[in-house]
């Protein structure tokens, strides 16, 4: 038998009360916890008598005012100064964002998502955005990128989870490697022909579902969430889950070419600014919304905006709002900006602009409904059957898919009667390669969602410059 730890092994003696074995008590029984509190209570008494000394001092330098009411006058005046006016306050790094204030002279906690910044004080500390990371990512790289990385994942795995809490944590961890990794797409398909619907009228099943919409609410930005995506029982975990932090989730201070948003209805939006032609209001996560001209979209449809350097009056051209002196004069200035495809700041720019969610009704259309032209050019299918990864022989590609199984791996998806191949098709016969991504492993199984970050760590060093 192991050998206990000296510090557990603890006296033992026999209950009169009842049969068997119980720990002895403690040195010094019920008078030991007394004396804690006692203790407790004289350090609060030493605490005010030192606070009562304080306001006796102060109250000697005020004309001897009685404490109490030195402190209230003191308490008063400091109520009665003027607010800093905006010129008077000091610019702070990360305004916008929520900062907790701490130490003494702390102020005011910044309060959610998007909240007002924390008060300052000695031992308030501000959050450094100025990260190597955060310049990285954000940073333009010549030529853009032009190759894509493709997932594909079971339904499957996420009626494994024991729990909604589980299910929805399992989701977050593969999103947070989708984006780490910069992964551009993200196939979801139905492994299982017995798998309990959805119950929605979609076809889908309830764990197909369930994946799909909380990969989605993860990649959008949280300012278009509350348009975007209405409340769902799906939905109903999302707190728990790490947000993504993505390039594309740009803060309301940031600057970048390139923004997500989405188009205003007519009741939220502002009025059309004059001399223009077509055009719709967006927004963007900024102050205001922006002006995107050249097409009428529809309210509530997510586009991907390029800025312009110019800026439009509210109620009419760029040069309205000036010398009228009236209510136009007044309105602020909206900047504009164009919509273009969502893969151009990749592909111009070279950033990572999040991962699109395409769902399969069945393992072949993984394949079949390849949404680029010419389809996959290189297929990894992973398995503990398959060779051990070879990653310095990954070749020149333009789309690259990487497939994985789920708790019975590969063999199991194409044995099921919904896979849309013949059930004794050779799993390595439908892909370039075949591997084992972790071939000396010392657990029986892992799990998918450790195989994608394994295998995405493994492939990572050899891939084309992200």
């Amino acid at each position: 038998p192991r050998r206990l730890c000296p510090a557990l092994a603890l006296p033992f003696f026999r209950s009169p009360a009842r049969r068997g074995w119980a720990p002895a008590p403690l040195p010094g029984g019920g008078g030991a916890m007394a004396g804690v509190e006692k203790e407790k209570k004289k350090k609060k008494k030493r605490d005010l008598e030192a606070e009562e000394a304080e306001l006796d001092e102060a109250a000697a330098d005020d004309d001897a005012e009685p404490p109490r009411k030195a402190a209230k006058r003191r308490k008063a005046s400091e109520d009665s100064l003027p607010a800093a006016t905006p010129s008077q306050e000091k610019p702070r790094p990360n305004a916008g964002r929520g900062v907790k204030g701490g130490g003494k002279g702390g102020g005011e906690k910044g309060r959610g998502r998007g909240g007002g910044g924390g008060g300052g004080g000695k031992g308030a500390q501000a959050e450094d955005t100025s990260r190597p990371t955060a310049l990285n990512m954000l940073r333009p790289r010549a030529g853009g990128r032009q190759h894509t990385l493709s997932i594909a994942l079971p339904a499957s795995i996420v009626d494994n989870a024991q729990s909604w809490e589980l299910k929805a944590m399992l989701v977050g961890q593969i999103a947070r490697a989708l984006t780490i990794f910069s992964v551009d797409e993200v196939v979801l398909y139905e492994d299982r022909s017995d798998a309990a619907p959805s119950g929605d009228g979609d076809g889908l099943s309830r764990a197909l579902a369930f994946f799909a919409r909380n990969l989605q609410y993860l990649e959008t930005p949280q300012y278009l969430r509350r348009q975007l995506l209405p409340f769902h029982r799906d939905l109903k975990w999302v707190g728990l889950l790490s947000p993504l932090d993505a390039p594309h989730h740009l803060r309301k201070n940031e600057k970048l070419q390139y923004r997500e948003g989405a188009v205003l209805s007519s009741e939220h939006a502002p009025k059309k600014p004059g001399g223009e032609g077509k055009g719709c209001w967006v927004n963007c996560g900024l102050s205001d919304p922006v002006w995107v001209s050249g097409a009428e979209i529809p309210s509530d449809v997510r586009v991907t905006v390029r800025m312009e350097g110019g800026s439009r009056g509210r109620r009419g051209s760029e040069d309205s709002a000036e010398g009228d002196g009236g209510e136009e004069a007044s309105q602020p200035r909206a900047r504009s900006a164009v919509a273009v495809p969502p893969r151009e700041p990749t592909t111009k720019l070279g950033l990572y602009w999040g991962y699109q969610v395409r769902i399969a009704s069945n393992f072949k259309n993984v394949f079949d409904e390849c949404p680029y032209e010419g389809g996959y050019d290189l297929t990894f299918g992973t398995s503990e059957r398959g060779e051990a990864l070879g990653v310095s022989r990954v070749r020149r590609f333009s789309h690259l898919l990487l497939v994985f199984g789920g708790v019975g791996g590969l063999e199991e998806v194409l044995s099921d009667e919904s896979s849309g191949y013949p059930a004794n098709t050779d799993p390595a016969s439908l892909f370039s390669r075949y591997v084992n991504v972790c071939p000396g492993q010392t657990s029986r199984t892992i799990r998918t969602e450790e195989a994608v970050l394994i295998a995405l760590s493994a492939l990572s060093p050899y891939l084309p410059e992200r």
